[in-house]
């Protein structure tokens, strides 16, 4: 194998792939939800907010108008803003996983359906930021709110930095969730689901993980193996 062809950039998820954030997420839609005097889901169900935008999951799982969706997420957004993007912790390995990414190489990014802003002012509040060459979130104001949209901004973002040195010839995804999945199964990433964060073994493979990551140290790893295969 050449040594252009090992040039690999590596693009995580956020929220329960880096950071384990359900706390300030979960506090912030109750917040938005009791300011409305609307009905509180079960813990389950509020689960299922973490990972896709916001607005679907207010429309889905608490079957509001695009009105309502609106107001409440404003309610989410004046708590989150202030306090809740800080209730989160980054988990175990990751910024030893990152390191290692970086000595080899490898060009890391991050693609979230969180705005992009917060994702940029979490990732420096932990002071992460020197690791990531990219930083792509949300934008609603341009209706780039879905994973798939916004990986591909990622990428195309990743391409245009490397371009003058390298052709990146190797792709991946890291995520939790299905949207993850999906995504990285449409743009030709490898598909490197992590079973620590919010979605389930069952969820990861059935949208189609090419690898199941129980740790970050785990991600390092299956990216070696599927290196050398």
């Amino acid at each position: 194998m050449g040594e252009e062809e090992m040039i690999k950039a590596v693009i995580f998820d956020l929220d329960g792939t880096l950071t384990d954030s359900h706390e300030g997420i979960l506090k912030s839609i109750r917040h938005a939800l009791t300011s409305m005097n609307h009905p509180i889901p079960d813990e389950d169900t509020l689960q299922l907010f973490i990972g896709p935008p916001l607005a679907d999951s207010f429309k889905e799982h608490c079957h509001m108008t695009d009105e309502e969706v609106e107001q409440a997420y404003n309610f989410f957004k004046e708590r989150y803003d202030s306090v809740g993007k800080y209730e989160n912790a980054v988990y175990p390995q990751i910024e030893e996983a990152l390191k290692a990414l970086r000595k080899t190489g490898a060009y890391v990014g991050i693609a979230t359906a969180k705005p992009e802003e917060q994702a940029k002012d979490i990732i420096k509040h932990f002071k992460l930021d020197p690791y990531f060459e990219v930083i792509r979130g949300a934008n609603r104001e341009i209706g780039l709110v879905h994973k798939l949209d916004i990986l591909k901004e990622a990428l195309q973002d990743m391409e245009t930095i490397t371009a003058q040195k390298y052709k990146i010839s190797r792709w991946y995804m890291v995520g939790d969730r299905k949207y993850d999945m999906e995504a990285a199964k449409e743009l030709n990433c490898v598909a490197m689901g992590v079973s620590y964060g919010y979605g389930s073994v069952e969820e990861l493979e059935s949208a189609g993980a090419d690898y199941i990551c129980e740790s970050p140290s785990d991600v390092l790893v299956n990216i070696a193996v599927d290196t050398l295969l």
